[in-house]
This record gives C-alpha cells, structure tokens and sequence, in this order.
C-alpha cells in the first residue's frame, strides 16, 4: 500500500481515496461518482465469483481510476506489448487494477467484466506465485463470463489455421505473434472451462490443497490426481473434437444465416413471376377486346 501511495502522490495528481469493504478506490474528485458505480457492482460480482469457485477470501485490492488517457498510457508504457490494447490491468506487486478512465470505457458491461476479469488475477495470485499463464487468463476469462460463443468459434477458427498452442506452451508468457492472442485467452478460458464442468469437484478441491503444497503443480497434481503436463495431453484431444463441434456450429450459424435470404429471394421470385403473368393476360385482353366471350375466344385464348 505503501509503495502505491508513494508512486501515485509522485504523479502530482490528487486522488481521493474510498474504501468498500475490500475494495479500495483511488480516483479523482470529478471521477469518483461514476467509478463508485463500478466498485460497488465489483463488490457484488467479487461475492458471486468466490461463491462459484467455492472459496471465500477478504483479500484487499486497490482500484486506480486513471484522469486522462495520456496517464494511463504512461502507466502501461513500460509494460508488455500485450497491454497496449487493454483498458485495464493488474498489478501484482502493489495488489492493484488499474482502470482507464469509464469515460473513455463507453460499454458498462465490459467495464464490469473487465474489473471482475482484473480481481480474479489478483484472487489467484493470492493463493500461489506460480500458476501457469494459461491457468491465470483462463480463470479471468471463464468467470468474468467473458467465454462467449463468439471466442468458442474464433478458437475453432484459430485451431484449423495453426493459431493454437498447446496449454504447456502457454504455462510462462504471452505469444508473441499477435494474431494469437486470441486464440491464446480462448483456449486459457476454455481449459479452466473444462475443469470446472467435467471436474467440479477436483476443481473445488484445488483452492482446499493450495495452502498444504505450497506451489501450484502440487495442489494439481493432489486435485486432480494428474500433473499439469498430463492434463495438457488430455485437454489437446479434448481441443480437437471442440474444434469439430465448433467448425458445426459456425456451419449451422452460416446455414440459418443465409436461410432468410434464400427465402427472400423466393419471395421476390415469385412476386416478379406473378407481375409476368398478370402482364401477359392484360396484354391478351388488350389485344382480343371483341373476343371475350364465347367458346372461340377462350381457344384463341389459350392459343396465345
């Protein structure tokens, strides 16, 4: 807390600081109204995330509001690559988010899930130093329900086109290629995913063994009875019949997609085919004016 006071009074802007329950806001006068709003929504999404994993933990975290754009990207500017396209991160060593400001964050919803997304780092970094990077993200990701559809399709897409490591590939650092970025939070949260619906459980169980091992392959490896890297082999086979399901989906979507516009043009066919023949009998009632009626006309009729 110290280090975090000490380094915000350095940047000569005058915070005010408001504290909620573990949440500690730092912003200034004229953000504090609208980053309160957000705070209090973390505290309630804080309580339904330790209430899904099982584990409860007062642990305070700090949340920094940054005044302007050109702060916040002085604070990211030493920072990896990966955090120039974030709108907010955590910082470990000052257990500390910081956030940019809401007014540049237009959708309330991702401010939501991008705060959750930021505590659940420093949630799991609470219980070990050394979880896997893929583990870390997949945590944030899954349970700030930020694994929608869409990322389940864009993981397909990404697998079929080479995009895709394997999870002991993605256990230290980000890829540097950017293109798979995506690919890399998609298949983090899906793993965390999968441990969490197919093996509730060993998952609940995981938070219960991290005190007594001390380092997270240990408490793995006694939740789930399988060292990480085992679980890595088997979540790769998992990944490919994911990746056919996923290549279905994106093949029933695109199906139902064009479904209407085939109906469409169907209906526009046949408008076009019923103004043709409305045209043809007008033309032959022109043509035949003293031939109505009769059994003659009604052959010539039928002639034309």
């Amino acid at each position: 807390m110290f280090c975090l006071i000490s380094s915000l009074s350095a940047a000569n802007i005058k915070y005010e600081k408001i504290q909620y329950q573990d949440v500690i806001l730092f912003a200034e006068a004229k953000d504090t109204t609208a980053a309160s709003i957000f705070v209090i929504q973390l505290e309630k999404d804080i309580q339904s995330f330790q209430k899904s994993v099982g584990s409860y933990l007062d642990i305070p975290v700090n949340v920094v509001i940054a005044p302007d754009s050109k702060v916040y990207e002085s604070w990211i500017h030493k920072h990896s690559a990966i955090m120039e396209f974030s709108s907010g991160f955590y910082n470990r060593r000052n257990k500390t988010i910081f956030l940019k400001n809401p007014k540049y964050l237009k959708n309330v919803s991702n401010i939501r899930k991008l705060l959750l997304h930021e505590y659940i780092h420093h949630f799991v970094g609470s219980f070990w130093k050394d979880p896997p990077l893929w583990f870390n993200e997949g945590m944030a990701v899954y349970f700030s329900d930020d694994m929608g559809i869409e990322r389940e399709l864009n993981f397909a897409k990404n697998y079929i086109l080479g995009n895709s490591r394997r999870l002991d590939q993605m256990k230290n650092m980000y890829p540097e290629n950017m293109i798979e970025w995506e690919s890399f939070y998609a298949k983090s949260g899906l793993a965390v995913k999968y441990l969490y619906i197919k093996k509730r459980r060993s998952f609940y169980r995981l938070w219960d063994k991290a005190g007594t091992t001390g380092n997270f392959e240990g408490a793995f490896l006694n939740s789930f009875f399988m060292t990480v890297r085992t679980f890595s082999d088997q979540f790769e086979d998992y990944s490919k019949t994911h990746f056919r399901t996923g290549i279905l989906m994106a093949s029933t979507g695109l199906i139902w997609g064009v479904f209407p516009l085939i109906l469409i043009a169907g209906v526009i066919r046949k408008k076009i085919k019923n103004k043709k023949t409305v045209e043809r009998w007008e033309n032959n009632i022109d043509i035949e004016p003293d031939k109505i009626n009769g059994e003659e006309s009604t052959k010539e009729l039928e002639g034309k």
